[in-house]
């Protein structure tokens, strides 16, 4: 048992993440692992890009992926937080507008918007770079069973679409927000692993009080991958999904006695005092 502690300490040493991290990472999965699996879909429930949902039955499985993921991979250096200056913004344009027929009309559609942003150059071009793709074809006509079985492939050929790598930050998140479509048609059943947390600066700050030192982004994956497996010990079916929501909504609050309410109205008030009592 010593030996294979030992070899799995090397290799995350390897890995950019330190014994005295692992040993921290497996406390706060411990402590999340106490969080029932009920609450934890609730938390992805309050994500900004969750609550589209209502968007969903109006354009169909297909459309409503192809539009999440494109606005997934928009997201960054934002006009305000995102959860007011960005999706509130999108879900306005889908309530007030028709459904597009085609990514080109699309296209189109969301073209004014980003025409607005900051980079808005830099957001239109990955707008058309995207849309006009063949995975966003495909995305386009595809259904909820096809997209699950295949959603490791869809991650590496976004990212070759995109010409980024598979653990940039939008692309996982993009990742992220085509399995949040998922769950909001009722499909669970699809393998999320190995897809790592989108790193911003939310979570930065978060993994920062934690530890008490700055990461790099890959340490930060790596100690967060290390999280999610101490919890699925006790909580098999809880992915990246749920914990990346959990880690972004908490990651902007500012001290201990705001964690502590987020967790009480979340009915696990234990969880709060406890990993306030790991950052302090």
């Amino acid at each position: 048992m010593r030996g294979l502690q030992k070899t799995l300490l090397s290799s995350l040493r390897d890995n950019g993440i330190g014994e005295d991290m692992f040993s921290t990472a497996r406390k706060v999965g411990r402590i999340l692992s106490d969080i029932p699996l009920q609450v934890w879909d609730e938390i992805v429930k309050q994500e900004p890009e969750a609550k589209l949902a209502d968007q969903l039955p109006k354009y169909g499985f297909g459309k409503f992926a192809t539009f999440m993921v494109m606005a997934g991979l928009n997201d960054y250096q934002l006009k305000g937080p995102a959860e007011k200056k960005y999706w509130p913004l999108l879900h306005k344009i889908l309530k007030e507008t028709p459904v597009p027929q085609t990514t080109n009309e699309l296209k189109t559609l969301l073209r004014g918007f980003y025409e607005n942003e900051r980079f808005r150059k830099a957001k239109v071009k990955r707008l058309e770079k995207f849309l006009d793709s063949n995975l966003a074809q495909e995305l386009w006509v595809s259904n909820p069973e096809t997209v699950s079985k295949n959603l490791k492939e869809i991650w590496t050929k976004l990212a070759k679409v995109m010409n980024q790598k598979k653990n940039a930050k939008t692309i996982a998140f993009a990742m992220k927000t085509l399995a949040i479509t998922l769950i909001l048609s009722g499909h669970h059943d699809f393998d999320f692993s190995g897809i790592p947390i989108p790193v911003d600066i939310r979570v930065k700050r978060l993994t920062s009080k934690i530890l008490k030192k700055e990461l790099t982004d890959e340490e930060v994956r790596h100690f967060w991958n290390e999280v999610l497996r101490e919890i699925k010990k006790r909580q098999p079916e809880v992915n990246m999904i749920h914990l990346d929501s959990l880690v972004w909504q908490i990651g902007n609050l500012a001290d201990c006695k705001e964690i502590n309410e987020y967790f009480k109205e979340i009915q696990v008030p234990h969880v709060g005092q406890e990993l306030c009592n790991l950052i302090h």
